[in-house]
């Protein structure tokens, strides 16, 4: 029998609905810049960015910058691109910021409750940890603790964030489950041992645009929402 002491989550997409709130907050700048531009385009292009960034430092093609520092340098680059006109550093610095005010999908703060009573609940995640910090109390997320990537000085799908993970709670990566909304995380995450489960966020994207995992039956587990996670590892592993 496998116990599961721990879950690690991660954040952008699994826990907060990154797309909806980004494109909100994206609104409200254009009104206060009074400009308009597409802010549905703009908070892909923003989200995509950094997945390129990412993805450099990740595989080791340049130096690690945090999420902050990756998410301000790809604004700036929009910020150009969209040709908005005037923008201070301080209206920069506070939209970037947007990104620590990000809603969560309905069920997670009830789900992680559950999943509290009998394990650790913890992030995973490629946020930087004041951000992590930042986010977590403006969502009112129950947190047992923050882990990020940044401790590791890379991003995920890197093995060593998976395997450090689990070492920092002194546990067995058989003993952990990875969390998430996104297939390559769970992908890289069962290469280091780890249990895994797919939770379904068909609007991460916007409404109606969710992420094609292909084949889920390679996970342990496959989920609508966080409030299904409890029920399934007892039925699973216990």
């Amino acid at each position: 029998m496998i116990n599961i002491k721990a879950l690690f989550f991660d954040v952008f997409g699994t826990v907060v609905d990154w797309h909806g709130s980004i494109q909100n907050e994206s609104q409200i700048f254009s009104q206060e810049i009074s400009q308009e531009f597409d802010t549905f385009l703009f908070t892909d292009k923003w989200r995509a960015g950094f997945r390129r960034l990412q993805s450099s430092v990740s595989y080791g093609s340049r130096d690690y910058l945090t999420m902050d520092e990756i998410h301000m340098e790809i604004l700036e680059e929009l910020i150009d691109e969209f040709d908005l006109k005037n923008i201070s550093p301080t209206d920069k610095q506070k939209f970037n910021q947007s990104w620590h005010r990000l809603k969560p999908w309905p069920e997670a703060i009830l789900g992680l409750n559950q999943l509290k009573n009998n394990r650790v609940v913890s992030t995973l995640s490629n946020g930087n940890l004041s951000m992590l910090n930042k986010l977590s109390k403006n969502a009112k997320l129950p947190w047992d603790c923050v882990v990020s990537t940044e401790f590791f000085g890379t991003y995920k799908p890197n093995k060593e964030v998976y395997l450090g993970a689990a070492n920092l709670l002194n546990l067995h990566n058989s003993q952990t489950m990875m969390v998430a909304a996104h297939a390559y995380d769970l992908d890289a995450a069962k290469l280091t041992g780890m249990n895994t489960c797919y939770v379904y966020r068909p609007d991460e994207f916007g409404i109606g645009k969710g992420e094609d995992p292909g084949d889920v039956s390679r996970f342990d587990l496959v989920v609508n929402g966080f409030d299904e996670i409890e029920e399934e590892i007892v039925k699973k592993y216990e």
